[in-house]
């Protein structure tokens, strides 16, 4: 199934620090900063990295609620959340939520990885 195939792309991404963050994008010269664009507002200085993305941007901090609510303990874990089978479901669904990667993947639905 082909949305199979790419939520499997983006989680691989995602695993090896390949997404669409600033980070990245950064090394690639597709961004002028790797900096993370809503801490960079504060006056924060952080790297964009998928470890800030998914666990530390207080940007993100309501759809983090969620997903803890949803995964416990795994939610403080990079391994367990782009890794186990119960709770990737439950991370893409963090990352649409998010809207982070909008402009490149559209839009992640929770729905989209019922495979």
């Amino acid at each position: 199934m082909k949305i199979a195939g790419e939520l499997k792309r983006k989680q691989i991404q995602l695993r090896s620090g390949h997404a669409p963050l600033n980070h990245h994008l950064h090394r690639l010269k597709k961004a002028g900063s790797p900096s993370c664009p809503h801490c960079d507002l504060t006056g924060r200085q952080v790297r964009e990295t998928v470890k800030h993305f998914l666990l530390e941007c207080p940007a993100y901090q309501r759809e983090r609620f969620h997903l803890r609510r949803k995964t416990g303990q795994a939610a403080y874990s990079l391994q367990h959340l782009l890794s186990e089978e119960k709770t990737i479901a439950h991370t893409l669904r963090y990352i649409g939520g998010t809207k982070r990667f909008q402009h490149v993947y559209g839009n992640i639905s929770p729905d989209t990885n019922n495979e």
